[in-house]
């Protein structure tokens, strides 16, 4: 694995990890689909998941029903997701949620455009692995 590859899965990994931490703890996580959904189970990430594409309310009435203070948003990486992210925000800064971007923008630095979406990075994480075994 180069140098820069090994330090890419060390980076999606602990990003990963400190992830899965919090949702542990409880914090809620918003993600778009049951593909991401689906995704982060891979990887072991478990808790309260809430697919906002999926949940058969509107998008007002699914947020409103989060009983939480914090929350976490980890959407895809492209336009759409931007444009959630943006969305999210602004629905729970009216709330005086706090609303966690902190582990989409690390993820999103690391991969640039090498992964689109949430559920791309399960099998991002195993090409990197891959690449290791090779070299």
């Amino acid at each position: 694995m180069s140098n820069i590859s090994k330090r890419q899965f060390e980076s999606i990994t602990k990003i990963l990890n400190q992830l899965a931490m919090e949702v542990r703890k409880g914090v809620p996580i918003i993600v778009e689909g049951l593909n991401d959904l689906h995704a982060l189970s891979e990887l072991d990430i478990v808790g309260q998941v809430i697919c906002i594409k999926n949940s058969g309310k509107n998008f007002a009435d699914l947020l409103d029903s989060i009983q939480s203070r914090n929350i976490i948003v980890f959407v895809d990486f492209d336009k759409t997701g931007i444009d959630l992210v943006k969305k999210t925000v602004a629905y729970f800064e009216r709330r005086k949620v706090n609303v966690n971007l902190n582990f989409w923008r690390r993820m999103r630095a690391v991969i640039r455009r090498n992964v689109k979406d949430v559920e791309g990075i399960p099998s991002y994480l195993e090409k990197l692995k891959k690449q290791a075994s090779t070299r």
